[in-house]
């Protein structure tokens, strides 16, 4: 499956072979990647060649001339097998006899085995095939200075041989191995098949045979599949000794392992060892200013060969390893090198985590207190630590890690902590409905008054707040606050959600009135209260304070302690949004790219869900239908799991948005009249409802359902805000209904007043050019044609920089803008970026404001190598010569 593009360059070679002008195919990847699918697959189209195939010995050291020995037998030749030189000359032999008959497909396989004097012949004899009708692929994996080196011995393959990489199967390559399996792949399965298996058909196969792809992907680590372990464990089995022990001390120390380390484990050999380990593809070696490190490949190599390491050979690695590191490393190898409980050792963990989280270190403190549990030899104790771990993994947002406990939990004797973890890993898989109801249960079991009860509540707080539910969000906050309110972070947590549960029942204003105690400067937010700081800013952008929301969930969103993981990705969500209404889209698509590897690591499924309507949002409005809709399918299936109706709302506007860009109201009415009291709860209606009205009301009046706008409008106005962006939106909906009805004096107030609108709390600009758009069409149609192509100029500026093609085209089509001066669409954003991936694109725009490759990266969180690397594209891609010329290109625009 897949392989269309190497294929189809195969097949031309082929037809030129057929014309009689040989070719030469360098056809290189890492084992199982699909090289010999690949020439099965062209070997199979080419029903009129010859097919001669043969391949390097698979073990030991061949002898001098072996592999041509092996071609020459292939080919129907006969040679003397001592003289490498001879069996090249009887090998072009038999193929000029081949070529008489027709045009031939002279395959090796596993060249990077090939003997050096077979490989130095059949470099000298394939430069001369010119006059003959032979299309040689070979085959094999890339190493250095190995059989692909152009200019080894013998002067290399020839000036017009064609090296052909193959890289791991595309995503939709895996989607059609999955179909042709019969396995049910959806959108999301697919991609993390592909991320796990780095699209290697072998691997991709192996999964496929024994999984189901839901199941195998819901949280936590997949397990590899079983053939695949026991392909790896013949594979190592058959290795030297030395290797061996190597691989066992990389496996053990943990990757990377240091060279000097690995001596250390493994003996005075181990650099020569790691040479031949590197060679066979089952190492990786690494060098920094440390020294040189080796690493595995892949994590399922580690796994295999740490998990088929002797017990007493593993034991003695850790101890050993002990004493070569220090910190939390030290602590994982003394717990290896155990052979059975040591309470000493637990109690010393124990401590250690104690530490861990009064520095706010969450995840080194849960792994701690994993260790303490397997080193406990008292069952009570044991299970306390194991009740705290999983806590601490939750409460960091390590789902998948947590809910590897599932079973271990559920063997714990009954106890209000216990139905505590329960609703915490309900929580974990994505049924909030279920946590709610073990965690209250857990809060009946709890003694009156206790800490335990209050982190109870606090937990409740936040899971009422996901479910709409703010009085009861309100109430748990602030039984948690009367019970404990000598415990500081604690007490910190359920302020943030006091402030979340009045927001739902009272609204944005109330709610941001609940966070008085924060400090104005977002950096000088203390660790404990960034949850609350998440919540000012999330209520900031609700009411129209976009700026200072942007201010709080940046720093929420990039500080990402335990404290505001435990909230998921909602600083993420908001902070989007609000980049999105300012009109920073680019900036809007950077926070997403960041929010979404987080969620990859660390998120939940309905953080998906959202993210994935956010993308599908941003894509739309820059008319990439296609792409926005793979990612609202992604969202739709990642949405499922959840048993509440929160991600239902994201999912509501990227439909929205994707019919509203495309020009279609009646489909727009469909997705998001949707969200309502009746259809969501009404709390989460009340406080949301400012992200969907406006658009509402617009498609209405483009339908010609003037009340049902009226009604929308009205709604619109009792929005509570505290900034510029609802009235704004609310001027442009109002203006536009009024032009609709007739009353011109009333529609030109509107927009004027919408206009003179001062940008409080940050510049709407997406409302503001929507409002633009309006009244520049309407001055034209009462006949003020000179005005009213300067307000739709303005409106095409700001849609050009957003990148808005549908609006902009829009737009231009009804003024004729370009006839007055707007911007030539050579030189719009949405138009003289085309080609670009949306990386490129943000990474051209900031080097137009003068930013350097530093301080592009650390802006994108990617190496400064990454940026060079989209930058080469981008100058190719829009035909300039460098940095300047790009940086003149994009101030220009």
């Amino acid at each position: 499956m897949g392989r269309v593009g190497e294929l189809a360059r195969l097949d031309a070679l082929a037809e030129q072979v057929r014309g009689g002008i040989a070719a030469v195919v360098l056809l290189d990847g890492a084992p199982g990647v699909g090289k010999s699918d690949l020439v099965d697959r062209l070997a199979a189209g080419l029903a009129d060649f010859t097919l001669v195939r043969t391949r390097a010995p698979s073990s030991g050291a061949a002898p001098p001339g072996a592999v041509l020995a092996r071609c020459v037998g292939a080919a129907g030749g006969t040679g003397t097998a001592d003289v490498p030189l001879l069996l090249g000359t009887a090998l072009l032999a038999a193929l000029e006899d081949l070529d008489r008959r027709g045009p031939v497909l002279f395959v090796v396989d596993d060249l990077d085995r090939a003997d050096p004097e077979s490989l130095g012949v059949l470099r000298l004899l394939l430069r001369r095939l010119t006059p003959l009708r032979v299309l040689a692929v070979l085959t094999g994996r890339d190493r250095p200075d190995g059989w692909l080196d152009l200019t080894g011995a013998g002067g290399g393959w020839g000036d017009d041989a064609v090296r052909l990489h193959l890289d791991g199967l595309t995503v939709a390559d895996v989607d059609d191995l999955t179909r042709a399996a019969g396995r049910h792949g959806t959108a999301w399965s697919v991609q993390r098949l592909h991320e796990e298996t780095a699209g290697n058909p072998l691997h991709v196969g192996a999964v496929l045979a024994e999984s189901d792809l839901p199941d195998r992907y819901r949280l936590g680590r997949p397990r590899p599949p079983g053939t695949m372990t026991a392909a790896l464990r013949a594979r190592l089995d058959a290795l030297p000794d030395g290797p061996r022990r190597v691989l066992e001390a990389m496996a053990a120390f943990g990757d990377p392992a240091p060279l000097t380390a690995l001596t250390e484990l493994a003996g005075p050999e181990a650099p020569t060892c790691a040479a031949q380990l590197v060679d066979a593809g089952l190492a990786v070696r690494q060098a920094d200013e440390t020294g040189e490190h080796l690493t595995f490949p892949s994590p399922l190599l580690r796994d295999t060969v740490y998990a088929g390491t002797p017990a007493d050979r593993r034991r003695a690695l850790h101890r050993a390893a002990a004493d070569l590191t220090g910190g939390s490393v030290r602590w994982r190898h003394l717990v290896g090198a155990t052979d059975g409980p040591d309470p000493d050792l637990a109690d010393a963990l124990d401590a250690a985590a104690t530490e861990a989280i009064d520095r706010g270190d969450l995840v080194p403190a849960a792994e701690y207190l994993e260790w303490a549990c397997e080193c406990s030899d008292d069952d009570g104790l044991a299970g306390r630590r194991l009740i705290d771990a999983v806590r601490l993994l939750v409460y960091a947002a390590r789902e998948g890690d947590a809910l590897q406990h599932t079973e271990a939990v559920e063997r714990l004797p009954d106890s209000a902590a216990r139905s505590e973890i329960r609703g915490l890993l309900a929580f974990c898989r994505d049924e909030v409905a279920g946590a709610r109801d073990l965690l209250l249960v857990a809060r009946d079991e709890a003694p009156a008054g206790s800490e335990l009860r209050a982190r109870i509540d606090v937990e409740l707080a936040y899971v009422h707040s996901h479910l709409g539910n703010g009085e009861a969000a309100t109430a748990a906050a602030e039984q948690a606050l009367r019970d404990q309110p000598g415990l500081p972070r604690l007490c910190a947590v359920a302020r943030a959600f006091v402030a979340a549960g009045t927001a739902l029942t009272a609204g944005a204003p109330a709610g941001l009135d609940t966070l008085g105690f924060l400090p104005e400067r977002p950096v000088d937010a203390a660790p404990p209260q960034l949850p609350a700081l998440t919540q000012r800013g999330i209520l900031s952008g609700l009411v129209g304070r976009l700026d200072p929301a942007v201010a709080d969930l940046t720093v929420a969103a990039r500080r990402r302690t335990p404290f505001t993981r435990f909230l998921g990705m909602a600083a993420d969500l908001h902070l989007v949004w609000c980049h999105y209404l300012l009109g920073e889209w680019d900036a809007a698509r950077r926070a997403l790219e960041i929010a979404m590897a987080g969620a990859d690591q660390h998120g939940r499924s309905f953080d998906h869900a959202a993210l994935r309507s956010l993308s599908a949002i941003l894509h739309a409005g820059r008319g990439e239908e296609a792409a926005a809709r793979a990612d609202l399918a992604v969202a739709t299936e990642r949405a499922e799991a959840a048993d509440f109706l929160g991600p239902r709302v994201h999912l509501a506007l990227a439909h929205g948005a994707i019919a509203q860009a495309a020009g279609r109201p009646g489909e727009v009415l469909d997705a998001l009249t949707a969200l309502t009291p009746g259809a969501i709860e009404a709390d989460r209606v009340r406080l949301l409802s400012g992200w969907w009205l406006p658009a509402i009301a617009d498609s209405q009046i483009d339908l010609g359902w003037w009340e049902e706008a009226e009604r929308s409008i009205d709604e619109l106005a009792r929005v509570p805000v505290r900034g510029s962006c609802l009235p704004v939106a609310r001027a442009w909906v109002g203006g536009r209904l009024a032009a609709a009805r007739g009353d011109i004096a009333l529609a030109c107030r509107l927009f004027e007043d919408g206009l003179a609108i001062p940008s409080e709390g940050g510049e709407p600009a997406w409302y503001r050019a929507r409002l633009r758009h309006a009244y520049g069409v309407l001055l034209l149609r009462v006949g003020e044609p000179a005005v009213g192509r300067v307000v739709l100029a303005q409106a095409c500026r700001t849609f050009a920089r957003l990148g808005a093609r549908p609006f902009l085209d829009r737009a231009r089509a009804d003024g004729d803008v370009a006839a007055d001066g707007a911007a030539d669409p050579a030189d719009e954003p949405g138009r003289w970026t085309d080609g670009l991936s949306d990386r490129e694109r943000e990474i051209a725009g900031l080097v137009g404001r003068g930013w350097t490759n530093p301080e592009i990266a650390a802006e994108l969180f990617v190496s400064a190598k990454t940026v060079e690397y989209h930058l080469r594209n981008v100058y190719g891609k829009l035909r300039i010569t460098g940095r300047r010329a790009l940086r003149d290109r994009v101030q220009q625009v």
